[in-house]
């Protein structure tokens, strides 16, 4: 992911291109692993709020509202092995994407966070994906405190699976045993896993809807308004 000038946020370009670089490399066997990487100080910081200001759920996704759900749905029920090598911040829809990779290396000086009830918005998303990977519990406390977590709080709860300083080795020696296993045991393993979870289209239906009512709020557009403009939080309004 490459958005320097927006702090490797996410809008519906990048969704797309994503997309389709995995729907690219699901015909092709030979390829086992598909390593999810940031900048080094922005792995990824969830929604573009200059997007998200033009004041509907539209400019965000495009023409795809279920975009977003559908890139963290292909993570956990795709043939590859999705590796999210984690740096820098990652944030909100950047969680997402972590909690939705089959396996997440992170550097320990990498912070974790869920921001979106700040805004008067909710981690719609994100939270099936997240639940699976961390408990309702952590999930819940993640959603409600807002604030940032140390690597070694996220690895202590399970968002992170290794932390490392030597993060493009420990990527390196995961390969050397992820490349011997056959496309057909990991896309028959997750969609076994998947089975067991509430990953249903009812699910991702709920989900799609309350982000797109929220993010289309009155309330909640002056609050992303008011963070561009005026880099102030809601409770921060003069």
């Amino acid at each position: 992911m490459y958005r320097p000038l927006a702090n490797n946020s996410l809008n519906a370009l990048l969704m797309q291109e994503m997309m389709e670089v995995l729907q690219l490399v699901e015909t092709d066997e030979e390829v086992k692993v598909v390593v999810l990487e940031g900048l080094p100080d922005h792995f990824c910081t969830g929604m573009d709020f200059n997007a998200a200001s033009e004041g509907s759920a539209e400019a965000i996704v495009g023409n795809d509202p279920n975009g977003y759900y559908n890139l963290l749905k292909h993570f956990s029920g795709c043939s590859k092995v999705i590796i999210a090598k984690v740096e820098g911040k990652v944030n909100a829809g950047g969680i997402g994407l972590v909690a939705a990779s089959d396996i997440v290396i992170a550097d320990p000086g990498v912070t974790f966070g869920l921001s979106e009830a700040l805004f008067g918005l909710l981690p719609a998303c994100v939270l099936p994906f997240l639940i699976r990977r961390i408990g309702y519990q952590k999930a819940m406390w993640l959603t409600l405190t807002t604030q940032g977590v140390t690597a070694e709080r996220a690895w202590q709860i399970g968002l992170a699976d290794e932390l490392t300083t030597n993060i493009s080795d420990s990527v390196r020696k995961n390969l050397l045993r992820l490349t011997r296993l056959d496309t057909a045991t990991i896309l028959s393993l997750k969609q076994y896993m998947s089975a067991l979870w509430i990953i249903s289209e009812e699910t991702q239906q709920l989900a799609v809807d309350k982000i797109t009512s929220l993010v289309s709020s009155e309330k909640v557009q002056l609050n992303i308004q008011n963070f561009i403009k005026n880099e102030k939080f809601p409770w921060e309004k003069s």
